[in-house]
């Protein structure tokens, strides 16, 4: 028996079915080995060893885990440690795990199986006790120790796919394809990329196995690049990831015969997101001419042209950055080829692109080129241009076509779009905006301008029916062909329908002006509508006919009568709209058309940024005087409330004193007024107890039905006062108000008070209108010496008789000669305490009646704050940095010189701008 096979037969314990068993014997293993044993055993020099491992080996198959070891325990030999690897496995199965660890551990040994044998049956020890950090070190060791061992590297990855240790699948994955170069190795690295699971990786660490790849199988190599290249296009370094990619495919020397199928398309993607606007141009400085050079090596048939021209475009843009030899080999691929892409939608979608750019940064497109760019994207509407030197002549035919009459008719210098509408709509659209028009005044006062175009929608059943719609350009004193209105309209039409003068029909004039709109736009379908009239007889219309085809041998001439049938007008323009326009033929004018406005578009962004950089100035100037305003505003805001607190204030501690003055000379005036109900036969023991409650009845008396009432209609006045004070208050913050929203240029600012306080004052005046209560006022009662004495006197001539007449003169000479002011001070702090939680809430109640005006000035306040300093921010990023604004605008002219190169190379046409 070999060494492989012994190896082979130790790992699956059948060691003793090689060595030992008799395969025509029909007795049991055991009995055959017993046997055996007992043989060997009988010789002078015996060897049991080999024998009781063959032995070990039924044990543990029949499950007598005990005796298998027993038997295993005894091996000495060098089989000792394949004996020691089957004692830690029958441990293992009797669930000694920790004692089937040590065994393992303990094992030494030079066979490469049998360690990978101890490494696998450890990663499986570990599972079982969930030890996954241990297990997974024991299966990388498995890997690196042996490879090729049987389903090792299957397992392994099986359990990182079940850890979703993805970096460890890619890196087995990566290895493995490196090592044996097996297809279902990349297969299973390509699995990875898909799902997401190689995030981790840097751009540069696939490059080798790509390298690989190529020689192992190039769809593969494909495969695994597109993979790679979607998974990196979300990622930060996908800038990176492509020029690692290019340099790649440059190096190699890639078979031409290979059909491609999806890395060129997705180079042509990638070229699209790097014009997208959100890359700066150094960050493209190395990258776009190694991809455009690596894209149009591997290009296939229809991604070809859109490689050639990628590169011819970008050499426009940045000559010398690609090499000649592939610039030249762009052209003439380019010049060869046939170009099946929709370039009308390609235009729209830069449109589209350009236009979310401009959306981001605030930017505003030019209106009336934006306007052209959505009627040319609509091809369900053919659109056709009237024009001529006759104004009645054209007007007569428009109107037949639309069957309206002369008085329905816009009357106007502008250029006028009529176009079926559910209601009747008239917009404005210029330069700068589109509005609404709502006054006849509104068309006269634009008709000034050069850049402005009148659109008229209403129900019209011709125009829908024949989904068209009509430009109808007014009366040129002059033909000139130069006139750039003229011709941006022209280039909203899918053909020109020129109305002859019946005087002189198609005159030289009239055809020179007609050769020059046709050689700016080459593509556009130019016929001709002449009025019949006595002087055209049908041999002149034929001559005319002929004079027209001489110069435009594809038009046609229309005639038309004013008392005619308005239906045959009407299907010799269908004729003219329908037949005369093909799809084809309809796509490459509006192609052609579109890029032309695409191209004032970026022209006109690039113009632009000076106005920004301007507007932003203007801006912040404004913002900040705006800003300055509202803080001044909210200072003297201050101001106002702590004026009108101090005003409500005085006025209300004005009254207050008033009264407070009146208690202080009334009250002592009462006290002293109470003498008169004393008399010589008074009672002097307890007459002091009569005058004090005579005092204080007096003093309620007055305090009720004078001071009282008193007070309310003061305070009825006060109220009066402070209404008035906070009336002018909200009227000056009314003026503010109407200032700072005329400023705004919006109803922005709502500075309006709370009047609820004077609701509130009033609500706690009417509680104030019932009785008030104030304690007796212990006026006689008080022990001060002049009291004591004549209280004594008083209880001791009520003992022993006394002179009358003394008692009564000494009793009123003290009432009405002493000083009341103390008593007076007390009784009208009395009366005031019932009232002063009205008086100290005078501040804060102010304070609630100015706190939304001071809220809204001062979150306006912040808000241009904040609007400042973005604003601010913006400006000093655009002039530090002037390629985020230029960049990108460069970036959409070099897609569009690729499709203007797509769409004018190698055709018989040209560009005309």
């Amino acid at each position: 028996m070999n060494a492989v096979k012994k190896e082979d037969c130790l790992v699956k314990k059948a060691y003793y079915e090689e060595k030992f068993l008799q395969e025509d014997s029909g007795e049991h293993p055991i009995r055959q080995l017993g046997e055996l044993y007992l043989t060997e055993q009988k010789k002078d020099m015996s060897d049991l060893s080999y024998i009781r491992f063959a032995q070990g080996e039924v044990y543990f198959h029949n499950c007598d885990y005990e005796a298998a070891i027993f038997k295993w325990e005894n091996i000495h030999n060098e089989m000792e440690p394949w004996a020691k690897k089957n004692i830690a496995d029958a441990y293992f199965e009797l669930g000694f795990l920790s004692t089937a660890e040590d065994i393992y551990k303990s094992i030494t040994t030079e066979s490469l199986t049998l360690n990978t044998e101890v490494a696998l049956q450890l990663f499986t020890l570990y599972l079982e006790q969930s030890k996954y950090g241990e297990a997974d070190q024991m299966i990388k060791n498995a890997v690196v120790l042996n490879p090729d061992y049987q389903n090792v590297t299957e397992l392994a990855c099986a359990f990182f796919e079940e850890r979703k240790d993805w970096n460890s699948a890619v890196e087995l994955a990566v290895n493995e394809a490196a090592r044996t170069k097996s297809v279902d190795w990349f297969q299973k690295l390509h699995s990875l990329i898909e799902n997401g699971h190689t995030h981790n990786h840097g751009a540069s660490h696939f490059v080798p196995i790509l390298y690989l790849a190529q020689k192992v199988d190039l769809a593969l190599f494909e495969k695994l690049m597109s993979a790679l290249w979607k998974s990196h296009e979300t990622r930060d370094d996908y800038m990176a990831w492509i020029t690692e990619a290019t340099i790649i495919l440059l190096d190699s020397d890639l078979q031409h015969t290979h059909q491609w199928k999806s890395l060129p398309q997705l180079m042509n993607e990638t070229f699209i997101q790097l014009l997208s606007g959100k890359y700066y141009l150094a960050d493209m400085a190395e990258i776009m001419p190694n991809l455009l050079t690596a894209w149009s090596k591997i290009a296939d048939v229809k991604t070809a042209p859109l490689a050639s021209a990628a590169a011819l475009a970008w050499n426009d843009v940045f000559p010398s950055q690609i090499n000649k030899d592939v610039i030249h080999s762009a052209d003439e691929q380019l010049s060869q080829s046939t170009n099946q892409e929709n370039l009308l939608v390609k235009s729209m979608e830069l449109a589209d692109s350009i236009k979310s750019w401009a959306d981001g940064r605030g930017l505003k497109l030019h209106s009336r080129f934006a306007s052209s760019i959505r009627e040319l994207a609509d091809l369900n509407t053919n659109r056709v241009m009237l024009a001529g030197k006759s104004t009645s002549e054209k007007s007569s035919f428009v109107n037949l076509l639309l069957n309206q009459p002369d008085s329905d008719m816009i009357n106007t210098a502008l250029p006028v779009l009529y176009k079926d509408g559910d209601e009747v709509e008239f917009q404005l659209i210029s330069d700068e905006n589109i509005t609404t028009v709502s006054s006849s005044k509104e068309i006269i006062d634009a008709e000034g301008r050069q850049d402005t175009m009148l659109n008229y929608s209403a129900p019209n059943s011709f125009l829908r029916e024949q989904s068209a719609a009509i430009i109808d350009y007014p009366e040129m004193d002059t033909l000139r062909s130069n006139s750039s209105q003229f011709l941006e309209a022209a280039r909203m039409c899918d053909g020109l329908l020129f109305v002859l003068n019946t005087i002189e029909p198609f005159s030289a004039e009239e055809c020179e002006f007609l050769l020059d709109v046709s050689e700016k736009i080459p593509f556009c379908p130019i016929h001709f509508v002449v009025k019949k009239s006595d002087m055209l007889t049908p041999e002149k219309i034929t001559d005319i006919g002929k004079r027209i085809r001489n110069y435009f041998p594809e038009a046609e001439l229309v005639t038309y009568s004013v008392d005619g049938n308005d239906v045959q007008q009407q299907e010799a323009f269908t004729r003219f709209s329908g037949e005369n326009l093909s799809h084809d033929h309809k796509l490459r004018l509006r192609t052609g058309s579109m890029l032309f406005f695409i191209r004032r578009l970026i022209k006109h962004l690039l113009q632009q940024q000076v106005k920004v950089e301007e507007d932003l100035h203007e801006s912040i100037q404004f913002e900040e005087d705006l800003l300055s305003r509202l803080q001044g505003a909210i200072h003297q805001l201050y101001d106002v409330e702590e004026e009108k607190t101090k005003a409500i204030q005085n006025a209300y501690r004005s009254l207050k004193d008033e009264i407070h003055a009146d208690l202080l000379t009334t009250i002592p005036k009462l006290i002293k007024e109470s003498a008169d109900i004393l008399r010589e036969d008074s009672d002097y023991g307890n007459v002091h107890h009569l005058l004090n409650d005579e005092m204080n009845k007096r003093i309620d008396e007055y305090l009720q039905y004078t001071v009282h009432p008193t007070y309310i209609n003061s305070l009825q006045d006060w109220i009066s006062f402070s209404e008035g004070e906070l009336n002018e208050a909200q009227e000056l913050l009314i003026s503010w108000n109407d200032s700072f929203n005329h400023l705004m240029g919006e109803e922005r600012l709502r500075l309006e008070c709370d009047f609820q306080i004077l609701a509130d004052w009033q609500r706690d005046a009417d509680r104030m209108t019932g009785a008030i209560q104030i304690d007796k006022e212990n006026i006689l009662l008080k022990r001060t010496p002049s009291q004591v004495l004549l209280k004594s006197a008083g209880k001791i001539f009520g003992v022993i008789p006394a002179n009358n007449t003394m008692m009564y003169n000494r009793y009123k000479n003290f009432i009405e000669n002493e000083n009341y002011h103390e008593t007076a001070e007390s009784i009208a702090n009395k009366f005031f305490r019932q009232f002063e939680l009205l008086e100290k809430a005078i501040p804060r109640d102010i304070s609630l009646f100015f706190r939304e005006p001071f809220k809204v000035l001062k979150k306006s306040a912040d808000s241009y704050q904040e609007q400042v300093e973005t604003n601010k921010a913006a400006l000093s990023e655009m002039r530090s940095h002037p390629e985020t604004f230029r960049d990108p605008i460069k970036l959409f002219d070099v897609r569009l010189r690729q499709i203007e190169w797509l769409e004018f190379q190698g055709k018989d046409s040209k560009i005309v701008y």
